[in-house]
């Protein structure tokens, strides 16, 4: 399962962030379990899909409190705010 960044988490149900939350939680209890069984092909892994469920929490816990994140990618939102610099300084 490749990682999502932030931005597309967002954009998620609350239906599909728990389902993913599940698969995620699920796989990596299986990569805590396989590492004591064999060494680690991928030892970095199980960091991974520790930040990723705790990314997933963290937005379902601002949902609960009805904190809204940006939806858009960093990028998209560093281009609006370099447009809106331009129009200052012409002015």
């Amino acid at each position: 399962m490749a990682t999502m960044k932030v931005w597309q988490l967002r954009q998620l149900s609350e239906e599909e962030l728990r389902e993913r939350l599940a698969r995620l939680r699920e796989e990596l209890h299986k990569q805590v379990f396989q590492s004591y069984v064999v060494s680690a092909k991928n030892p970095g892994k199980k960091r991974t899909l520790r930040r990723e469920v705790a990314r997933i929490l963290t937005i379902l816990r601002e949902r609960e409190r009805g904190i809204k994140g940006p939806i858009e990618p960093k990028s998209v939102r560093k281009k609006e705010r370099r447009g809106k610099k331009a129009d200052i300084s012409k002015a």
